[in-house]
Formats: structure tokens, C-alpha cells, sequence
């Protein structure tokens, strides 16, 4: 599997968790702690082939409500368009989202070959901001990937806000696509919706 393909699969791992969910953060001692935590439970989901995809896909969409703080996030990427939607837009645009971004990248995920992931360093941004940095591994011997993931101190625990693939962030990569999508759909947030949905059926 190619970094960039894999890489693009760990965004999954940001852009997620929504207040669907019940579920809390994770507890760590630290942001690097965290981190090395999501990994390796990534990491055992994708190795235990001994399960139907089905059970193991649910399991992902599981991991993303425990580590993502998605209402965050949905509100990030949808910019000034969140402020103009309505309460129900707003909310069926936070639960397409979530099943656009699991379904999409699960299938990435399954093509797991080898990689790892390796934390090398983490530094605050606030009180409650951080940022740990991570290398993908290549099992290949192919130049690690640098991956920078922004959490949140959350209660005793964290959740992912953001993550920067080789520099580049992903949730203002996302903003400026939704953003283009509605800007020629005549401003309407149900569009990009609709558009998410299409992609989720096909």
C-alpha cells in the first residue's frame, strides 16, 4: 500500500467522533500517551483478520466516536455555512459526514500492509492543545511520513482535533472542498450533503 494512500486513511482517525456519541475520551497520562493508545488500537483492529470485515468495520466507526471530537470538527469545516444552516442541516450534516469519512476510510484502512506508527515528540499549543508529532513506518524501508495530530484535553482523557499530513491539515483541506461544493450550489449546505450521500451510496 502507498504512504500517501495510508497516510490519507489516518485522517480518519482525525476528522471524527461525533455527539452521536456517548462515549467519552480516552483516558492518558498525556497527549503522546494518547496517541501511542489509538495506534496500537488501530493497529490490533487491522491485524485480527480472524473477524468478518462487517464486525471489524463496526469496531472502526466505534474507535472514530472514542477518539474524534466531531461536532468540533464539523463546525470547523463547514466554516461561516455552519452558521447558516439550519439546526436540522447542522446535525444531518455532522451524521453524513461521520459515515462518509468511516465508510470511505475503513476501506483504506483495510489495506493495512506492515506500517506502524511511531511517536517522536508532542509540544502545547494551550492549556488544552497540543500537538504529537508521529512518523509512519514503512515496512518497505521507504522514508518515514510525518504526521502532526492537534488534540484536546478533554475531562481525563483527549480527543483528536485536527491532523497535518506532511504539513498540510486536513481539516482546512476539507473546509476549502465543502466549502467550494456549496459555493456552486448556490450557497445551500443540503447540497453538500446530498453529495456526501452519493459518494456513501456509490
Amino acid at each position: 500500500m502507498h504512504a500517501r494512500s495510508f497516510l490519507a486513511s489516518l485522517r480518519a482517525l482525525v476528522l471524527m467522533a461525533f455527539a452521536l456519541s456517548p462515549c467519552g475520551a480516552i483516558a492518558a497520562t498525556d497527549p503522546g500517551a494518547f496517541m501511542n493508545d489509538v495506534s496500537a488500537r488501530v493497529l490490533q483492529l487491522l491485524q485480527n483478520k480472524q473477524q468478518p470485515d462487517a464486525a471489524r468495520s463496526q469496531q472502526f466507526a466505534k474507535l472514530v466516536d472514542d477518539t474524534f471530537d466531531v461536532p468540533r470538527i464539523a463546525r470547523f469545516v463547514l466554516g461561516q455555512n455552519w452558521r447558516s444552516a439550519s439546526p436540522d442541516e447542522q446535525q444531518q450534516f455532522t451524521a453524513t459526514f461521520k459515515t462518509y469519512m468511516v465508510q470511505v476510510y475503513w476501506a483504506r484502512f483495510n489495506q493495512y500492509n506492515g506500517q506502524s506508527v511511531k511517536v517522536t515528540g508532542q509540544r502545547a499549543q494551550s492549556d488544552t492543545i497540543s500537538v504529537v508529532s508521529t512518523q509512519i513506518i514503512q515496512p518497505t524501508g521507504q522514508p518515514p511520513v510525518r504526521v502532526e495530530w492537534t488534540v484536546t484535553k478533554e475531562g481525563d482523557g483527549y480527543k483528536i482535533i485536527d491532523v497535518s499530513i506532511e504539513g498540510v491539515s486536513q481539516v482546512l483541506t476539507y473546509r476549502q472542498e465543502f466549502a467550494s461544493i456549496i459555493a456552486q450550489n448556490g450557497g445551500h449546505v443540503s447540497a453538500l450533503i446530498a453529495e456526501l450521500n452519493k459518494k456513501i451510496q456509490s
